[in-house]
């Protein structure tokens, strides 16, 4: 057996000798992965849900002698609190006393003459994505206002398809599979990264800062056993760890939609079925995974290379958490801009790519070239990274750096 295997070997059992490892690498990610998607689901259902039988308080101001104050009365979903004046209506709704505000022209009279014209204000703060204020109040202006075109149709004399010369019918192609990699596959990508992060960071501490801070990476060099076979041995080491943490961050998603598909399968939405089997495509996660590993191991020799350079385990701990910004911030973009696309320059950026590819992978357009491209570049950036660990490794200004 090679030094370097023997080392991974040590390097292991003293990783898993210590519950935090097992904690951070098994536990955590197998079973936090479920409950944490679950709840965001749930909480996003449940809010949904909620909106859609919710009152909500309308500021009015202005005519209340007119059809549209009449249905606003009507309305099962608003309470209204009449307000004397145009600016404490804004006010009123800047400062959240109202969910909306409307204000009509004391002399609006669209009724009387075909020529008759007026304005309808309408306030609001559109920060809730799931608020249907909004929506409800300009379906009521949208009805009055048609009501009026109506009859003014008929007093003239003309069809109302003279309004409507083009008839436009709607579909939407969107896919189930796509749907699930836009809007899941980037949530997948980053709880992955997240966790080979958590796999990766704590390793590289205690095989780096630790050791030095104990006083056994002294005695480690001076041993028969080359940079670069401790290079190898400590690098494989983490990435083994975050690897194993990636496995069952894996499981820990996978598993219940596997369990929600073959034994719930018949009793769940079409649509939310075409979801999971999408998601649990196993073509899909074998790419998923096939990203991991080389990106795996650039984090683990980059965090290594970070923690042989820090005095002690605290530095360490403070340098990597600034690192770790810039592998969570290329990853975080697709979440917040669902329907990127992945490009040739997207390709060699870190995380970013690894969420693009997600998507492509779960929607089922993959793009081969761009996915080797991905997979080339980072195996580059973990061949530079094992070279910078190595110089680390090799100039005794660092390793007695304290």
């Amino acid at each position: 057996m090679s030094k370097w295997q023997i080392l991974i070997i040590k390097e292991i059992k003293h990783l898993f000798r210590d519950t935090k490892t097992i904690v951070q690498t098994v536990v955590v990610p197998t079973f936090i992965t479920p409950v944490l998607i679950g709840a965001i689901f749930w909480y996003i259902s449940s809010i949904a849900q909620e909106e859609t039988v919710k009152t909500y308080e309308i500021g009015f101001s202005g005519q209340t002698e007119n059809q549209i104050y009449d249905d606003i009365e009507d309305s099962e979903r608003f309470t209204i609190e009449l307000i004397s004046s145009l600016e404490d209506l804004k006010t009123s709704v800047q400062n959240d006393l109202t969910d909306i505000g409307i204000y009509l022209e004391e002399d609006l009279d669209v009724e009387s003459s075909l020529e008759s014209s007026g304005k309808i204000n309408v306030f609001y703060k559109d920060l809730d994505t799931f608020s249907q204020a909004k929506d409800v109040l300009l379906n009521i202006i949208d009805d009055y206002e048609s009501k009026i075109v109506s009859e003014r149709l008929v007093q003239l004399n003309i069809d109302e398809s003279v309004l409507n010369p083009i008839n436009l019918e709607e579909e939407d192609l969107t896919t189930d599979e796509e749907f699930a990699g836009t809007f899941i596959g980037a949530l997948i990508a980053f709880l992955f990264i997240a966790y080979v992060l958590q796999g990766s960071m704590y390793p590289a501490i205690e095989m780096g800062a630790g050791e030095k801070e104990r006083g056994t990476m002294e005695t480690l060099i001076s041993t028969n056993i080359s940079s670069v076979e401790i290079i190898i041995g400590k690098m494989f080491s983490i990435t083994l760890s975050a690897v194993i943490t990636a496995v069952f961050s894996t499981l820990g998603f996978i598993i219940p939609l596997i369990i929600v598909f073959l034994y719930f399968g018949d009793s769940i939405p079409e649509t939310f079925f075409n979801i999971v089997a999408a998601i649990v495509n196993p073509l899909a996660i074998l790419g998923i995974f096939t990203m991991l590993v080389p990106l795996s191991i650039f984090m683990g020799a980059l965090m290594l290379a970070v923690s042989v350079y820090s005095k002690n385990p605290k530095e360490a701990g403070l340098l990597l958490g600034n690192l770790m910004i810039f592998f969570f911030a290329p990853a975080y973009l697709p979440l917040i801009n669902p329907g990127l696309e992945i490009d040739f320059i997207g390709a060699l950026i870190p995380c970013f790519s690894l969420a693009l590819h997600t998507n492509a992978l779960i929607s089922g357009n993959l793009d081969i070239f761009l996915f080797g491209v991905t997979l080339g570049s980072t195996v580059v950036y973990s061949l530079i990274s094992i070279y910078v660990t190595y110089i680390m490794f090799d100039d005794e200004r660092v390793i007695f750096r304290t």
